[in-house]
């Protein structure tokens, strides 16, 4: 099954990290609008929405493809 994985980038770190995941897109999608208005106010660019299959090690890959790992 699909499952939305909200990676953000924090430039402290020069690394993503996982912020949030749901099955629903639309659910993931609110969350990044919510951090990029909310009281974090997190730059679009600094956020990334990975669709990945619903098991914790798809899920680790995709976040090591976008920390250039893989």
């Amino acid at each position: 099954m699909k499952y939305y994985t909200l990676c953000v980038y924090e430039p402290q770190h020069d690394k993503w990290f996982i912020h949030f995941g749901d099955y629903d897109l639309a659910t993931v999608a609110d969350e990044k609008q919510d951090m990029n208005y909310g009281w974090d106010g997190i730059p679009m660019k600094h956020m990334r929405i990975i669709s990945t299959p619903d098991d914790q090690a798809s899920i680790d890959y995709g976040l090591d493809k976008l920390n250039g790992k893989v």
